[in-house]
Formats: structure tokens, sequence, C-alpha cells
């Protein structure tokens, strides 16, 4: 009777280690069929049409449209998007908390150091003048020359560019003051309309072309006079080389589709790409 009650849990014991290991091998497979790898990405939640946040809490925009259409594209990855702040992003981004950051970036030495940046660009930033109708006949930079200039942020790209012409001119100076008051983008166009400025140098992928059909503005807006591709930004992390590989071949597989300068046109009013 001891043999028989020896050999049963003997018996018992085997069929447990026999389905801890089928469970086990079952868990691993699961792991392995499922193994797509999630990508935090951080956007900015409040910033028309670039990145926002809709009438439903959702994320959407230009870029945000972009990502969702590369994550289509790539099996082997989640993107799950999170609304950021600029700064918050970039130091979220410098600690590994975000694998990647969107916020229609430039490419800088600094920031190649710093970064993985994709071979391809997501779109263009383009640098435009806006014009009341006193001044509509302004071009270029070279025709600021003499006219009120609406005061640019002192740490912002408009500023450097004011910066490196007067740099390039020293015979032909533009006239400015930097300043961080903080105005919306509408209450800078509406200054320049009143005449309180002759104009404002901005990039245009900020809603100004829905703002001043909005608002009925008299704006008068010139050519890009400088145009800066934008990037995405990814976390410099060994695992992270092959995603910026493959973030690169959607995105020109997206321009070449046309799939981009449909979104621009949807979200800018505008095809970024015929700059390109």
């Amino acid at each position: 009777m001891k043999k028989y009650f020896l050999i049963l849990i003997i018996f018992s014991f085997t069929l447990f280690l026999a389905a801890c290991g089928s469970e086990s091998t079952s868990s691993e497979g699961n792991s392995s069929e499922s193994g797509v790898r999630t990508i935090d990405v951080a956007v900015p939640p409040a910033a028309k049409p670039l990145s926002y946040t809709d009438e439903n809490g959702e994320l959407t925009g230009y870029e945000v449209e972009i990502l969702k259409r590369v994550d289509e594209r790539l099996e082997d990855y989640k993107f799950e998007l999170v609304g950021v702040g600029d700064s918050a992003a970039e130091l979220g981004l410098d600690t590994g908390k975000y694998d990647m950051i969107a916020q229609g970036l430039f490419k800088t030495d600094e920031r190649e150091e710093k970064y993985l940046i994709p071979s391809e660009s997501n779109g263009s930033s383009l640098m435009k003048i806006y014009l009341n109708e006193a001044s509509k006949e302004v071009n270029s930079l070279e025709d600021l020359v003499g006219k009120s200039i609406l005061p640019p942020n002192p740490t912002g790209g408009v500023f450097n560019l004011l910066v490196q012409y007067n740099e390039e001119n020293p015979e032909n100076q533009l006239e400015f003051k930097p300043s961080d008051q903080g105005l919306s983008v509408a209450a800078r166009l509406k200054e320049v309309e009143s005449g309180k400025y002759d104009a404002l140098v901005l990039p245009s992928n900020l809603g100004q072309a829905e703002i001043i059909e909005k608002e009925n503005l008299n704006i008068y807006t010139s050519d890009p006079v400088e145009i800066n591709k934008t990037y995405f930004l990814i976390h410099n992390a060994e695992e992270n080389k092959q995603l910026s590989e493959e973030i690169s071949t959607v995105l020109k597989d997206l321009k070449d589709e046309g799939v981009l300068s449909e979104l621009s046109l949807e979200y800018y009013g505008e095809d970024v790409f015929q700059y390109e």
C-alpha cells in the first residue's frame, strides 16, 4: 500500500512539473508573439496645428498624424503619445523617460551630438513675414530695413535669424528689440494689422493661416525667407538605432506616396514639401 502511495505521489509531482513547463513555454510563446516594443513619444498638447488636443480630448495635429501613420507601418513598435510641454519633453528625452519627442524641431550640431535623428525630415518650418497694408511690398529681410518689427522672443529662432542677418549685413541693419511678452500669435498678427508694427517674422506652422481667415485680418504674407527642415528626436540608446532607421524609411515612403503633402495641406493650408 505504501508502495502504491509513493508511486502516486511521484506521478502527481511529474504531472505538476510538466504542467509548469507547459505554462512557462506558453507564456514565453505569447511574449514572443506579441513582442511589440512600446515607444513613449512626447508631443505638445497645445501647439495647433503642429500638435494639440481636440474637442474630444484626443491628441491630433500635423506631427501627431504623421506619428500615427508611421506607427501603423512599424509592426514591431507601438507608439504611446503623451502631451508634454516643450522643456519637460526635451528633459525627459535626455533622461530616457521618453523615447522620442516631436515638436517641429530643427537639426543642430548640438542635437546631433545628444540625440538620434532620423535621416529623413518630417516636414519644413517656413519662416515668413506677416505685413500690414502699408508694408505689403516687403518680400525679404532686406526689405525690412527701416521698418518696425514686432519684438521677437530673445531665445527663439526668429531672434537668431534677425541677429544673423545683421551680422552679415553691417551696413544695412534691421532695428528690433527682443521681448518675452508672451503674446499669442493672434494678438501679434492684430498688432501688425493695426499698424502698431509694420511686420512680424514667424515660422508659418503656428496656425497663422487659420487665424487670419477666422479673424478676417487684413494681413499680407511673404514667401519663405528661410526654410528649416523639421525632425523627430530620439533618445540616444543602442536599442533605438534601428528604430531611427526604420522611421526614416517609413517617412521617405510617406513622402513618395504624397501622404505627408496631404497632411501638410490639411493642417498648414499649404504643401511645405514644394520647397524641398
